[in-house]
């Protein structure tokens, strides 16, 4: 059984600019979301603040706008459920992070006042970052890593691509203009490379190595899911097909990294753009005539020659892999698709209708399909090459 420690700030106010204390503690959906979506894959979760303190959840976090109704209702009833775990954590400073398969950090301005000045949390980051573990910061916890050193004093998460709440998200709520500082301006300065969703307030999650990311409270279940798929011994879904194709992986690679013509290839994506270049995308998906929908993904791993992943969020959050390596006379593909939790029940039905009663078994052979298509259009690109050299060079 996978192990997280999730760690929660202990302080219960913010200090601002003039001195004054504004109230505050854990956002409320950045630890009943995870912690949920933890123990429903079946992780272990050890709760921890700096010296055992009781967490405080800030009171905003359960009202409106923080949440549609039935949401906050949802976050109210789970953490009600497990009051006694987030009252009573483990301190922080007894914990070894090798101990546990995966570090996990949540936000709300807590973070702000003790862990980003707390050296036992800096010391655990910077052990974690190091051992090639999985780090996960939400939303304010990035401040966290202001208080990560290595041996030589430097900061150890310089040159990491890694998101935060924004300034322009910040700047949203009227006393942070108190703020002493913001915290997308202290990474910066510090030296790692900052990105941020197109829109405010929206998903948005980046992984750089071992260090994952979430931009606000909306990318709590994202950047949850996303961790789990990729670290869970047992995901909801697994499938893998290979297929050795008579082409360099650099061309390989080409083509499929050039998402406009992911519909050539896959039986379900007939169309696909990119929203942001290299970045993120939409396709337009079908099964049968009458089950259309749409995903946005996101790339994840893009290594020319070796390399293209992304994941998609909806209808279901799934990380999609294509990994290749040079054989005798050419490629092999291998592609693979996990989802860390089942399908919504909804979309299952919907499925079962247009004939999908194994979505395994449809994903593999459509899998199949995709490799089948992509061997056949580096096939036709040869041809083409063949026919357009004059006789005279051949």
């Amino acid at each position: 059984m996978p192990a997280v420690l999730m760690v929660l700030s202990a302080a219960d106010h913010w200090t601002l600019r003039d001195g004054t204390r504004h109230p505050t503690g854990y956002w409320a959906e950045e630890v009943a979301e995870p912690h949920r979506l933890f123990r429903a894959a079946g992780w272990r979760v050890t709760v921890a603040t700096p010296g055992g303190v009781p967490p405080t959840v800030d009171r905003l976090s359960l009202r409106f706008p923080a949440g549609a109704p039935w949401r906050l209702r949802r976050y109210r009833r789970h953490l009600a459920a497990h009051a006694e775990e987030f009252g009573s954590p483990r301190d922080l400073s007894e914990l070894d992070p090798t101990d546990y398969d995966a570090v996990f950090y949540p936000g709300g301005h807590g973070p702000m006042e003790d862990l980003a000045v707390d050296p036992v949390s800096g010391a655990l980051l910077t052990r974690a970052l190091h051992a090639g573990m999985p780090v996960a910061l939400l939303c304010h916890a990035p401040a966290a890593t202001l208080a990560a050193t290595d041996a030589d004093g430097r900061w150890p998460f310089t040159g990491y691509t890694l998101t935060g709440l924004s300034n322009r998200e910040e700047l949203l709520n009227r006393f942070a203009r108190k703020a002493p500082w913001l915290l997308e301006d202290q990474l910066v300065t510090r030296g790692a490379r900052y990105v941020r969703g197109r829109v405010p307030l929206r998903p948005f999650v980046t992984v750089d190595r071992n260090l994952y990311t979430g931009q606000n409270p909306a990318s709590s279940v994202r950047l949850t899911r996303r961790l789990i798929a990729d670290h869970s011994a047992a995901p909801a879904l697994a499938v893998r097909v290979s297929r050795v194709v008579a082409a360099p992986p650099e061309r390989v690679y080409a083509l499929l990294s050039d998402i406009t013509r992911m519909g050539e290839w896959s039986p379900e994506t007939y169309a696909a753009r990119w929203r942001e270049p290299g970045r993120r995308f939409t396709g337009s998906n079908r099964i049968g005539r009458f089950y259309r929908w749409r995903m946005t993904a996101t790339v994840t791993e893009a290594a020319p020659g070796r390399a293209f992943a992304f994941t998609t969020a909806w209808p279901s959050s799934s990380s999609w892999r294509y990994a290749l390596e040079p054989v005798d006379g050419g490629t092999r593909i291998t592609e693979s698709v996990t989802r860390a939790a089942p399908q919504l029940p909804l979309v299952r039905a919907i499925q079962r209708v247009v004939g999908v009663r194994d979505r395994a078994a449809h994903l593999r052979a459509g899998m199949a399909t995709t490799l089948e298509r992509l061997d056949a259009a580096l096939r036709r690109e040869d041809g083409d090459r063949t026919r357009t050299v004059p006789p005279a060079s051949r």
